[in-house]
Parts: C-alpha cells; structure tokens; sequence
C-alpha cells in the first residue's frame, strides 16, 4: 500500500482499531501471534463474527501494518524457538525503546509539571472503552504486563471527547456556553445554557460540573452525552468562589459514595481481570463504587457472560434495557 497516511483512515474505528493494535503489542511481554491479536482487538473480533473470510481479514491486517509503519510504528517479527518453523506462530511486537525519551534532551521544572499533568490526563481518560477491553482480554489471555510499559506512548494520545478543548477555553475565558445534552436512557437531546467551573475525570470519565442557567442551580454534566458542537452565548460571568466550587465538588463525591454496586464475576473472564478481582472461587463478588448508573449497565454490557447482577436491581433493569435497544437498532 503505497504512501499509507493515518489521513487516508475516514472511519473512527479504523484509527481505533490501530491505536488498540499499538497498545496490545507494546503491552504484550513475549509479543502476540495474528490469532492472538485477531481476539484481542475488537475490530478483528466483530469482523471474525461477521463471517469475513480469513483473506480478507489479512488484507486489513497487511494494510493495519503497513499504515502503522509509515507512521513510524515498527512491528518487529520473530518466532519461538520452541515453535519450530511454523509460520502460524510467526508473533509480532513493538520495541518499546520506540517511545522511551529521546537522550540529550532536558526539560525545566515548569515543563516537565506540564508534561506530568499531560501524562495523568491520559492515564485517566485518554483510553476508550474499546481500548480498555482490548487490554482486559490481554490478562484473560495471560499476555499482559505491566501496565507502565504504556506511559512513553501517553503523549501520543488525545482525550477522547471532542468537546473536551471548547469547554477548557470556556473554563478559562468564563464564557457561558449552549450544548445539546442526551439525558441518560432518553434518545432525545436537550439544550443546555450553562457557566463551566471545572472538569472533573471519575474512573476515566470526564465530568462538567457548572451552574445551569435555566435550572439556576449547580449540575454536573457528562462529557460523552454532550451531542453536537460546544457554543459560546457571548456572556461571560464572574470568577467563580473556590469554595463553591469545593462545595459542588464534595456533593459530587458523597453521591458516588453513596452508589454501590456488587457483582458475582466468574473466574479468569475480562470482568475479572477489570475489576481486579482477588479470589480462587469459580464465581466471587466484588462491590465498588460508581457514579451512574446507565454509564456502569453500558460498560457492563461489554463483558456479557462474565457477572451476575447481584445489586442493584436497577442495575439490571438498566442492562436488560440496553441489550433490547441494540437489539431493536439491529432489527
């Protein structure tokens, strides 16, 4: 594929699915076999389970490949002694010295404070639910290391939610924006009028907490149910008291605190490498705290066959709601 260019990906999960190709190999110890990059990656998956046929399946991989490496990502491939000569188990990996800090290059105080507070902001959210799973079946599949060998690649990565940068410039300028919102379980939107305060990342979740004009009272609002561009009023407001913004902080926390979840999660499955789970038994539970609770049933779904609801009712009714939504979108 000559001149291959990530300008040439049209499609969002194209560029998804070679970004969780990235992060599988450089998390991968001993690299990965095509089988094992084939169920790690959920793009492969889907394409598997829709019947594609396994020489179009190499296609995209030979063009993944090829993409990737003219953009600077080498795919080093090798074989195990202990495999002999099959081609099978040809395994592929990303030198992980490809994104260490280049030497001779030195960054004052101010600049490595802004590099951290970059690096944490990726940590915590640059990461779509996608590439979260794709990592979760790297445990279950026992090919997983340390998570730290993703840190030199962080800065590569943006923040999911394109609204992200108009509600920072709108938090620095005091400007009062409009957007349209989709309340959860609801298809339809509703504008907003609101004075952003501050952004806030729960469990790699961005969060708006802001005064709500119409309501005339503080909301907190999630990033990924904002539909639409983020627009300016032309009215700006005063600087926000610091305890205020405390106060609508703490109120935030002691709903979380208050919502718990509890989960029967089966052995060695992505569920219970995600939620860290710490038993031997075939079926353990784990209870954590959560935010909201059609957000949860939403990540939730993605590990059908892992868990059992054990509570909240809701929580279930939430699942079982979405699971017959994909399937009438699907009719």
């Amino acid at each position: 594929m000559a001149n291959a260019d990530l300008s040439q990906i049209e499609k969002g999960d194209a560029a998804e699915r070679l970004l969780n190709i990235t992060l599988a190999l450089l998390s991968s110890r001993h690299g990965l076999t095509k089988a094992e990059l084939f169920q790690a990656v959920r793009d492969y998956r889907a394409s598997i389970a829709s019947g594609t046929t396994a020489e179009a399946l190499e296609k995209k991989f030979d063009r993944d490949k090829e993409i990737l490496r003219s953009n600077g990502i080498q795919l080093e491939t090798f074989i195990l002694a202990s495999d002999g000569d099959d081609n099978q188990q040809t395994r592929y990996v990303i030198n992980p010295s490809e994104f260490s800090w280049p030497k001779g290059i030195e960054l004052s105080a101010k600049q490595l404070q802004l590099l951290n507070l970059a690096a944490q902001v990726w940590r915590q959210a640059s990461l779509s639910s996608d590439a979260t799973s794709g990592l979760d079946r790297l445990r279950a599949l026992g090919v997983m290391s340390d998570s730290s060998s993703l840190l030199g690649f962080a800065p590569r990565i943006k923040t999911h939610e394109s609204c992200f940068m108009p509600l920072t410039n709108a938090l620095a300028e005091h400007a009062e924006v409009t957007f349209e919102y989709r309340k959860p379980g609801q298809d339809e939107t509703a504008m907003r009028t609101v004075q952003p305060w501050k952004l806030r990342n729960i469990s790699g979740q961005w969060l708006l907490v802001c005064f709500d004009v119409d309501a005339g009272d503080v909301r907190n609002f999630m990033l990924k149910r904002i539909v639409g561009r983020i627009k300016e009023t032309g009215n700006s407001f005063a600087k926000v008291p610091a305890d205020a913004i405390d106060a609508a902080i703490e109120s935030l926390d002691k709903h979380i605190e208050n919502q718990v979840a509890t989960l029967s999660v089966r052995r060695d499955s992505m569920a219970w490498f995600h939620y860290e789970v710490r038993s031997s038994a075939e079926w353990a539970d784990v209870s954590f705290h959560y935010m909201d609770l059609w957000l949860l049933a939403e990540e939730l779904r993605d590990y059908a066959g892992d868990f059992k609801v054990v509570g909240p009712s809701e929580l279930a009714e939430a699942i079982q709601i979405g699971y017959e939504k994909v399937a009438a979108d699907h009719v």
